[in-house]
């Protein structure tokens, strides 16, 4: 049996209520005592993986921004992968608006969360990360190093969005949606399988690459369509709802 378990956060070790269950905590300790390594590779910033990872009551390192950032376990940042600053100032001319004015831009930069407007028409997430997004003007985004960028919107504006971006980039940059209404930019490099790598390791549509590098992956039964037709040789375990990531450690590992 692997002697390593790398999960995602949202829609995977996160419940419907965005927390780590208390039976999944007490599995993952267990798993861990066990001598058996765990970590967590997710889209979402490092203060807010590192607040998750906290509430378990473990210290691991984390893969965050979709592996475009690596923390080890005593919080140093190992890793970082910047947009190219060729590619960060193609899309920041992208008029995003003048295909939907209720898409809105967000960046990270520096673990920081930046908007250029607060109000935001839509917002698919149900909570706010505990900690909060700063509002800046256009001008003041450009001279950040930026890590990741991020549009949310209505699906099928963010579809016509994301030929734009394609046609403007040549492809050359990774283009997800994490979210049916949450459309993701960062490095054609960036990726949870890559940092996976660099830490000497080997749900979300941004999973294929981590769960295709795998040596034995699993689709959570809550993944999206387009993730399971992808994979379609991965098992498919129960719901996070259900806490399908404990049950399926509980199995392999005679928890």
């Amino acid at each position: 049996m692997c002697n390593i378990v790398v999960s995602d956060l949202d829609g995977t070790l996160l419940n419907s209520d965005q927390e780590v269950s208390e039976i999944s905590k007490k599995v993952i300790k267990k798993l861990i005592e066990k001598g058996k390594k765990f970590y967590i590779a997710t889209g979402r910033a490092y203060p807010d993986a590192k607040n998750i990872m906290e509430s378990i009551g473990i210290k691991i390192p984390l893969i965050s921004a979709n592996g475009a950032v690596i923390n080890d376990a005593e919080g140093k940042e190992i890793y970082r992968n910047n947009l190219d600053e060729k590619y960060k100032d193609i899309m920041l001319d992208i008029d995003y608006l003048r295909i939907s004015d209720s898409i809105h831009i967000n960046v990270y930069s520096d673990n920081r969360w930046f908007l250029t407007d607060k109000e935001r028409k839509i917002n698919p997430f149900e909570e706010e990360p505990e900690y909060m997004y700063e509002v800046v003007t256009p001008e003041e985004i450009r001279k950040k190093d930026i890590t990741k960028i991020f549009y949310i919107g209505r699906h099928n504006d963010l579809l016509k969005l994301e030929k734009v971006i394609f046609d403007r980039t040549n492809g050359e940059v990774n283009v997800k949606f994490t979210h049916p209404e949450c459309l993701e930019i960062f490095d054609i490099n960036a990726t949870k399988a890559n940092a996976i790598k660099k830490l000497g390791l080997i749900d979300g549509f941004n999973d294929y690459e981590m769960l295709k590098e795998a040596k034995k992956g699993f689709i959570m039964k809550n993944a999206h369509y387009s993730l399971k037709e992808a994979l379609p040789h991965l098992e498919i375990v129960s719901s996070n709802s259900k806490n399908g990531v404990a049950k399926k450690l509980i199995e392999l590992y005679n928890i």
